[in-house]
């Protein structure tokens, strides 16, 4: 069964805003050829990168959306790249730059989506500010990637101690205006927008182009004593899903950050095995049908095809 990661930031590292990373000749050991081969081997045929603008409240990056995109020129087959925004500026006024900036990344360069993210950059998903970004992302035919969840401030990248990550600007509802103003917006919302799975779920129902992914919820913290990933979660929100008649726009991610191809290998292969050979052992335990083979497919490979419009080809 082939696998599709739907959600990473392979290749995008903390970066201070005034010396990021644009090609991947900065990137120490780049080896496209090894990382297509060690994936070849766990039947990954595909991957999503994105760099994470979070300039407006802490001067940071990861990645850029150039860099993204010279990633990209080295397997445009197998990897599907994103551009990332500030919608507002440090002084909260429209980022017009920025717009142009997505327009340029996605008719010259060739990415195919862009990420959000509201909780880092203190705003709300709903404000009519940034509403042009919505109306570029529809006139553009790609998909938005939306951070409307629990995030862990107390070591996460671009959100140190004193700044945070507030969870008033990840609700869940503050999306529904979003659906409801752009019905032709295709968007994902990262993490089953936990800790309000069923409140998404709702939504989805309501709005048959937001989809979401199941990133950070099996095991991304290998080694870590205070961090752990939620996988008995993960299966009863599944079932939820199903439940819900959205099981269909829910699909994989790893959400790895980082530069290891080892790293990033070895965490895929932790996760693929225990949703191929775990997952609906819980699902069963908390009473729910375990996932039949076209459902499995359609999460670990076919469902994200429809939010990236490749299921046409």
């Amino acid at each position: 069964m082939k696998v599709r990661d739907g959600h990473t930031h392979m290749y995008q590292i903390p970066t201070p805003s005034d010396s990021l990373r644009r090609s991947v000749k900065e990137i120490e050991d780049f080896n496209m050829e090894l990382l297509l081969k060690r994936l070849d081997e766990l039947e990954v045929s595909q991957f999503q990168i994105m760099p994470q603008e979070m300039t407006r409240i802490s001067g940071r990056w990861l990645g850029s959306n150039e860099l993204s995109a010279d990633v990209q020129r080295y397997a445009p087959e197998r990897i599907i790249a994103f551009a990332a925004a500030e919608p507002l500026d440090i002084h909260g006024i429209f980022n017009r730059a920025r717009l142009n900036e997505l327009e340029e990344a996605v008719v010259d360069r060739g990415l195919k989506g862009l990420l959000l993210t509201p909780p880092y950059g203190h705003y709300y998903s709903n404000d009519r500010r940034v509403y042009p970004f919505y109306e570029k992302a529809v006139k553009l035919d790609i998909p938005i990637y939306f951070h409307h969840a629990h995030m862990y401030t107390r070591d996460a990248p671009g959100c140190p101690a004193r700044v945070r990550c507030p969870l008033k600007y990840a609700r869940i509802w503050l999306l529904e205006d979003v659906a409801i103003d752009f019905p032709e917006l295709r968007f994902n919302v990262e993490h089953m927008g936990y800790p309000w799975e069923e409140e998404l779920f709702a939504l989805m129902t309501n709005h048959p182009n937001v989809y979401t992914d199941i990133a950070m919820f099996i095991d991304p913290y290998k080694g870590s004593s205070t961090k752990k990933g939620r996988p008995l979660l993960m299966a009863r929100n599944l079932g939820m899903a199903r439940e819900y008649g959205v099981l269909d726009r829910v699909f994989y991610g790893s959400d790895y950050v980082g530069e290891s191809v080892d790293e990033y290998v070895d965490l895929l292969r932790r996760e693929i095995a225990y949703l191929k050979d775990g997952l609906n052992r819980d699902m069963e335990a908390f009473g729910f049908a375990p996932l039949t083979s076209e459902e499995m497919e359609g999460l670990l490979s076919k469902n994200v095809l429809k939010l990236w419009r490749q299921d046409r080809k």
